[in-house]
């Protein structure tokens, strides 16, 4: 897949071979903590990346069950908004998915070049609350939902189309549906990427969909700011920015343009600290999304003045990126690429974060 880091990588058995005599590896694409993903010949001819367990990982009961878990959840998801899944099996000993190969980019390096024109960040986010929507329909919870688990392509039409990825962290709510299984995390657990993640999951409470909300109206944020709504030196310090710290409006953060009251409202209750205040899963943010009237925003200079009818041209799609002057009130966040992980119960997190969680409990 274009768009994703190129690491320097030992050389592979895999590369060259044919597995199960039909997927030839060619050329790694990227890796992670948890896999490699390789570009592959498919015998008969065409395309896919399989992405294969790190041979570290391979002989780990707990990272196989988040492999596995993953490829089930995406076996199970068939919708244009979310990666598909053409088969799943073992090679030497290690589990592999292979996907379709997408050729493009990961949302978050739009994001790292600048707040995106906010038609384009709506049509988006949108797309990727239609998938999302589609996998909490199904009792399946992302858990790791971050614009750098979204792929986009440009359409030969001009516009944007976005792809769900990575469903390595998935909880399956519906166990009439799936199965109770083996759960991946344990209550008092803390799993995720900060940045992103609700103030239940930074004190280890057990997830349902509302939590994904929650982390898409970071992304949200996120697409319409050029930044997160909070940005901290360190993850104990984001853990209580979650818990404790009001989020800023977007028109705060962004100086170039004022947003309309109802998507300010939506980004609003999205990030609301208690879940019960939330939207309750996906598709009922997808639909008060929608209902924002257009445009969305408009320039700052403008004000307040009412905004502009829609033009029904829609041969020149808006740029991704917005060519308004740089924000002044940009803040820089940390490297995006570290992902944090903690493990252990709530007790052994600072004193600073239990009292704001006690605080955020109180207010229940």
């Amino acid at each position: 897949m274009q768009g994703l880091s190129r690491p320097s990588l030992p050389a592979d058995a895999l590369l060259g071979h044919w597995i199960d005599g039909r997927y030839r590896p060619v050329e790694p694409l990227g890796a992670g903590g948890m896999a490699i993903v390789y570009r592959a010949e498919v015998a008969g001819g065409g395309q896919v990346a399989v992405k294969v367990l790190q041979d570290a990982l391979a002989d780990d009961p707990s990272q196989r069950e988040r492999f596995e878990r993953e490829a089930r959840a995406l076996f199970a998801l068939e919708h244009p908004n979310i990666l598909r899944v053409h088969d799943f099996g073992i090679v030497a000993g290690k589990p592999y998915l292979v996907m379709e190969l997408l050729e493009g980019e990961r949302l978050d390096a739009l994001t790292e070049r600048g707040p995106l024109d906010p038609v384009v960040a709506i049509d988006l986010a949108g797309q990727v609350l239609s998938g999302l929507a589609f996998a909490h329909g199904r009792g399946i919870v992302h858990r790791d939902l971050k614009t750098e688990n979204v792929f986009v392509q440009r359409l030969p039409d001009g516009r944007w189309h976005a792809r769900l990825l990575d469903f390595g962290l998935v909880k399956f709510a519906d166990e009439q549906r799936w199965g109770s299984g083996k759960p991946l995390t344990a209550f008092g657990e803390i799993f995720g990427t900060p940045a992103y993640m609700s103030p239940e999951q930074c004190i280890g409470e057990r997830l349902d969909a509302r939590a994904d909300v929650y982390s898409m109206g970071v992304v949200l944020f996120e697409l319409l700011t050029g930044t997160w709504p909070f940005v901290e030196e360190d993850r104990l310090a984001m853990f209580q920015a979650h818990l404790s710290k009001t989020p800023p409006t977007l028109s705060e953060t962004r100086t170039d343009v004022v947003f309309r009251p109802e998507l300010e409202a939506v980004v609003a209750r999205a990030l609301a600290k208690r879940k019960e205040d939330r939207f309750a899963d996906a598709g009922e943010m997808l639909a008060a999304l929608r209902a924002v009237p257009s445009p969305p925003a408009v320039p700052r200079a403008l004000g307040a003045s009412a905004p502009r009818a829609p033009t029904p041209d829609r041969a020149a799609p808006p740029s991704p990126v917005t060519t308004a002057p740089a924000v002044s009130q940009r803040r820089t966040r940390p490297n995006r690429r570290i992902v944090w992980l903690a493990v252990g119960a709530v007790a052994l997190l600072a004193v600073g974060v239990v009292a704001a969680a006690v605080t955020l409990l109180a207010m229940r």
